[in-house]
């Protein structure tokens, strides 16, 4: 019985590290963990975003990306937040 706790304690440690990491992070997106990652944008600006643009993730993962290249230090919060103010900037001159 001892064992098996001690094993699942482990084993949540070891998923609480590897969602630290680059690729944990992109898993814990896929899974979606977003609002339990550091840094990570919350769900509510994914979905905005997506519904933004005629729910095409495709076009909102690449208007994400465009801010990734433009300013790469920032967090993943802080580029789909640029991606959402460029869009409705967009919107408003149209």
């Amino acid at each position: 019985m001892l064992s098996a706790v001690t094993g699942l304690v482990v084993l949540a440690a070891v998923l609480a590290i590897f969602l630290t990491t680059k690729v944990g992070r992109r898993v814990g997106v896929r899974i979606g963990l977003r609002n339990h990652v550091a840094g990570a944008a919350s769900s509510e600006d994914v979905d905005f975003l997506v519904r933004r643009c005629g729910n095409d993730r495709v076009e909102a993962l690449r208007r994400v990306a465009v801010e990734r290249e433009r300013l790469p230090d920032l967090s993943e919060a802080d580029h789909y937040r640029r991606a959402i103010r460029r869009l409705l900037a967009e919107s408003k001159r149209d």
